[in-house]
Order: structure tokens, then sequence, then C-alpha cells
């Protein structure tokens, strides 16, 4: 029992629960040379607003499979690397823009500056204070 509700956790904490945005996070992973269908998200988060809540700001983790270059021979091994993300959700604009780093604090810097004048919310931990 303990372990299912254990999965359901992990399960809750891993859901995106915003079907488009995932979509946006998926399509810049594949344009930026990972496998972005198959890319497990972790820890999806909304981390800042402005109100009335038409621009927002979500952190959120990946581990992504490198594109491999096409061989003739046999599949090169596959490589993951972890990846530390923020979307910037434009509302009024309808516009999102993704950024992935391979170093937590590049994140953290761009956080800083996408959050400027916004609201931070407690899912902001570790992106605010090093």
């Amino acid at each position: 029992m303990i372990a299912l509700l254990k999965s359901l956790q992990q399960k809750w904490n891993d859901w995106c629960g915003d079907r488009e945005m995932e979509l946006e996070i998926r399509k810049h992973l594949t344009q930026n040379g990972y496998y972005g269908g198959s890319a497990k998200l972790k820890n999806v988060r909304l981390v800042a607003v402005q109100r009335p809540g038409w621009l927002q700001v979500f952190r959120f983790e990946a581990t992504a499979r490198l594109q491999a270059e096409e061989t003739e021979g046999p599949d090169p091994e596959a490589v993951y690397e972890n990846l530390y993300g923020l979307v910037r959700d434009d509302i009024r604009h309808k516009t999102n823009s993704v950024r992935v780093f391979q170093d937590p604090s590049e994140r953290r810097e761009l956080f800083l500056r996408w959050s400027e004048d916004l609201i931070q919310l407690r899912g902001a931990q570790g992106l605010v204070d090093p």
C-alpha cells in the first residue's frame, strides 16, 4: 500500500497538467538535439506570476536522450542528459518561451530576469537563493 501511495505521489509530482505547454517543451527539446517525444518531464511547477495571471513562469526538469547521428552501422549507445528548464507563458500574446540548461545556475539566472516584478511563488525555492 505504501509503494502504491509513493507511486501515485511521484506521478502527481511529474504531471505537467498543461498539454499545450508540455508539447511546447517537447518541441523545443526536439529542435535542440534531443528526442523530445520520449523525454521524461519532472517537477513542473508554476514559480512566478503577474497579476491577473496572464504572464506565468514555470520550472521543470527533464531527462532527455541526445539525438544520434544516422549511421549505417549499429545504433550508438544512448546518451541521456539531465536538463533544467523554464517556460515563460504569456497568455495575452499567446506565446511560450522555453529554455533548457545543463547547469541549474544558468536556469536560476534566467529565472531572476524573467521573474523581475512578478510574484514569486513557493515553487521558486532553489531558484531565488543559491
